[in-house]
């Protein structure tokens, strides 16, 4: 397996950005409570779960452009990528509008992890409608008239 960096492009770029963005926000304070502020895993039950499943499956889809050779994995990966991250975000958007019992305010946090599970969604559909490779990977095939 050799690394190739010219295989990624903006899509795969946006989903490294939007999942490290996604991971991070999972740690910083989502919710304030009367006992203080609360990230994610302490602040919800379950909902924290997509949206960490959209950080594997972003970085994965990363990972895979860089080592496969064939689009087989990468591909395949994509539309995982854009399921699970509609999923993130819609789970994250009603934890932004659903408050936990006993929240009192929402934090930065949240704000962040809502754009973070949208970047993820973005970046898994861009991946699949642009099929060019970036920065002079040729292309398998004959050229086309």
């Amino acid at each position: 397996m050799r690394v190739d960096l010219r295989r990624v492009r903006p899509p795969e770029l946006l989903a490294l950005l939007a999942g490290v963005l996604l991971a991070v926000a999972l740690f910083l304070p989502w919710y304030e409570f009367p006992r203080g502020n609360e990230n994610a895993w302490r602040a919800l039950t379950i909902a924290e779960i997509p949206a960490a499943a959209a950080v594997l499956v972003a970085l994965a889809l990363v990972g895979a452009t860089l080592v496969q050779r064939s689009p087989a994995l990468p591909v395949a990966l994509a539309v995982w990528t854009t399921v699970i991250g509609l999923v993130g975000v819609a789970v994250v958007a009603v934890r932004t509008v659903a408050l936990p019992d006993m929240a009192s305010e929402r934090c930065y946090g949240l704000w962040l992890g809502l754009a973070g599970t949208f970047g993820v969604l973005v970046a898994g559909w861009l991946s699949l409608r642009d099929e060019r490779p970036l920065w002079g990977v040729p292309a398998s095939g004959p050229p086309l008239p």
